[in-house]
């Protein structure tokens, strides 16, 4: 379907939208500022919690739109989920693999949009933000360097969202948001 749309020129304008945003997010998310000790691991998975804490300020921010919002942010989960198969498939999988291989990601993928589209919206987003980024990163509270770091992503997210809260819908989607300084 997608390559008859190509063919015929109906590519439809929220799928252009979603990849222009994807490749601004995974542009950011590849930032190295993010990984190391102490911060998300620079690996696979840890490059995709930076990526999946991107794409829940933009989706938690696509919801005040509407149908259009939703038609936006299904076109960018569709974009990584995508992206996903290609970089699995890249591994040489075969298609049976790369199914059951996907599952698994997708499903973390939801699980942490709910948490920290959920934490954004908390009375204190600051504190259920650090919570989740600890959890993920493996750390507990005794660990300094861990615990610094979530706070400072949970400033980071709070600042990137707090951005995205003020732009419409057009704005959004032509990636006119701003990103804050990555946390050091």
């Amino acid at each position: 379907m997608k390559l008859l749309k190509k063919i015929f020129g109906g590519e439809d304008a929220a799928v252009t939208d979603a990849r222009r945003i994807y490749a601004v997010l995974m542009k950011q998310s590849r930032s190295a500022a993010f990984y190391g000790a102490g911060r998300f691991n620079d690996n696979y998975d840890g490059r995709i919690e930076v990526l999946t804490l991107h794409i829940s300020a933009i989706l938690s921010n696509l919801n005040r739109f509407g149908q259009n919002g939703e038609r936006l942010g299904q076109a960018l989960f569709d974009e990584m989920k995508d992206d996903f198969e290609i970089a699995l498939r890249e591994e040489a999988l075969s298609d049976a693999s790369v199914k059951k291989q996907i599952q698994p990601m997708i499903s973390l993928f939801y699980d942490r949009v709910k948490r920290y589209a959920e934490a954004l919206h908390q009375s204190d987003p600051s504190a259920s933000l650090t919570d989740a980024f600890l959890e993920t990163l493996g750390n507990d509270e005794s660990e300094g360097a861990g615990q610094a770091f979530s706070k400072r992503i949970a400033g980071y997210l709070l600042a990137f969202d707090t951005n995205l809260s003020n732009l419409t819908l057009g704005q959004i989607a032509m990636t006119e948001f701003k990103f804050p300084s990555v946390p050091k």
